[in-house]
């Protein structure tokens, strides 16, 4: 065993991770560290300042020798437990490598963090008994104490006084109090990215990922963010994490993770004055809210190297929009459009179908809506009542699980599951296939080249998956596409 208390973080991590959906759009930079979770190397570096430490290994779930290669790391590391942060979707893949450890190592403990466990502690000590314990909600602290009782053989007596952990006792689940939330995040440390990055890789055309905030001040029906915690590091803060990156590993793109950026108008101000201060050169890309930046910001953004923002409409009929609290208007969501085309920063939109009251006619002016704000991506993806979240509330008991089900997930609306799995497939492949897309984002318009090429390889690319859908309503060329898809899983 080593010296310090320590723990294994493991995930699995699918390959070929890319930000603009499934094909290469012809992006000049990498996401490999995208998939990874912002969580691990946080709370590493936490435990790094505390008295112990972590380790970090990935494996691909599509290799068939995962859970050999998970074990070998435990072979080599000799911790005394094992980690996942995961959420929802994340559960039964992650859950079916941890059996295949545990039977080689079942004494060792086993935790698990994240928003699915912070959401249904109970049920997932209860669903899943090979997870030893939960941490539930911010797990810096908790993790640290429950980390040195393990390491000091301590049990479920000394357990219950570390607050926002869950276990059983006896064959019962106990949920100690709560963990009080860091009032000040500054203190935390700058995330162990060497856990991410081995000694001496290029990462010049690596995206970067950096969190800049934790939890969200809005309050969205589907997400499952602490909505009542918003907390963010200073500028100063936060660009001296970027300065890092860029001295240390040569980044030249920045992924900000934060499901709002930037906190608000004064930070930006000071984001500003730091950037410019410190002769910083580099571009990133964000995700913000419809109406949350006027012209003079956008502009400032790209000036300074934003080149991707991402932002959720979620819906384009008025009254579906108004019932999802996510405090935006369509009128906010075309004007915000307008500004991001008119300085020149590439757009994406998320959509998503199946809320409650849906029908084929809402689920159209969201796609009609999608298009007259024209990005150069736009996703629409059916619901998913994710724990701890409203539209979870509103799912029917017997839904509830649905993710631990083979299968779609549930509909709260009119429209079946499988209709809206094929609308949204349907409305993602069509919707660069416009001329007023193309007028826009590729032959005119205010994009840098780049981003004109990423258009339209988009473009060409869904052209190529809308073809063969349109031939195969016809017999003729339905009997040819079948033979040459039959032949060349032959060859």
């Amino acid at each position: 065993m080593p010296d310090k208390p320590e723990i294994l973080f493991i995930g699995m991590i699918h390959p070929g991770f890319l930000p603009y959906h499934e094909a290469g759009y012809g992006t000049k930079h990498r996401f490999n560290l995208m998939p990874h979770k912002h969580a691990i190397p946080a709370l590493i570096a936490w435990l790094r300042e505390n008295g112990c430490e972590g380790k970090y290994v990935w494996v691909d779930p599509n290799d068939k020798d995962h859970v050999k290669k998970a074990s070998e790391a435990i072979d080599e590391f000799r911790p005394h437990a094992i980690g996942f942060s995961l959420c929802t979707d994340e559960i039964k893949d992650n859950y079916s490598l941890l059996k295949g450890i545990k039977k080689k190592y079942p004494d060792l403990p086993a935790i698990l963090g994240g928003p699915h466990a912070s959401a249904i502690p109970e049920h997932t000590l209860a669903n899943f008994p090979l997870f030893d314990y939960v941490a539930i909600g911010e797990g810096e602290r908790t993790l640290t104490e429950w980390l040195q009782r393990i390491a000091a053989g301590q049990g479920s007596f000394e357990m219950k006084e570390v607050k926002g952990l869950g276990f059983r006792e006896n064959g019962n689940i106990v949920i100690n109090a709560p963990r009080e939330m860091v009032s000040d995040v500054n203190i935390f440390p700058i995330p162990a990215y060497d856990v991410l990055i081995p000694e001496g890789a290029d990462m010049t055309e690596e995206a970067m990922p950096l969190v800049c905030s934790y939890g969200c001040r809005f309050h969205c029906i589907f997400c499952g963010a602490d909505h009542h915690n918003f907390r963010f590091l200073k500028p100063e803060s936060f660009v001296d994490r970027i300065e890092m990156v860029q001295k240390k590993y040569g980044t030249k793109y920045i992924a900000i993770r934060d499901s709002f950026w930037p906190p608000s108008h004064d930070w930006l101000e000071g984001f500003f004055n730091e950037i410019e201060r410190r002769n910083l050169k580099f571009e990133f890309q964000f995700l913000s809210k419809a109406g949350a930046l006027n012209e003079r910001q956008l502009r400032k953004l790209f000036e300074i190297g934003a080149r991707v923002t991402m932002y959720g409409v979620e819906a384009g009929d008025p009254a579906i929009l108004k019932t999802v609290k996510k405090g935006i208007t369509i009128d906010m969501a075309r004007k915000n459009g307008r500004l991001l085309h008119d300085a020149g920063i590439y757009a994406v939109t998320f959509f998503i179908f199946g809320f409650k009251g849906e029908n084929r006619q809402t689920i159209q002016a969201s796609i009609n809506l999608a298009a007259e704000l024209n990005p150069g991506v736009s996703y629409f993806t059916p619901l998913a009542p994710l724990p701890g979240t409203e539209v979870y509330d509103q799912t029917p008991e017997s839904d509830r699980d649905w993710w631990m089900r083979e299968g779609t997930r549930p509909s709260l609306c009119e429209l079946s599951p499988e209709e809206l799995d094929r609308l949204s497939k349907e409305a993602f492949i069509r919707y660069p296939l416009r001329w007023s897309y193309l007028k826009q984002n590729v032959f005119f318009g205010n994009l840098p080249h780049e981003y004109r090429r990423i258009a339209w390889r988009f473009f060409t690319v869904q052209l190529r998956k809308y073809i063969p859908g349109i031939l195969e309503r016809y017999a003729f060329f339905r009997l040819i596409i079948h033979g040459i898809k039959s032949a060349m899983k032959r060859g």
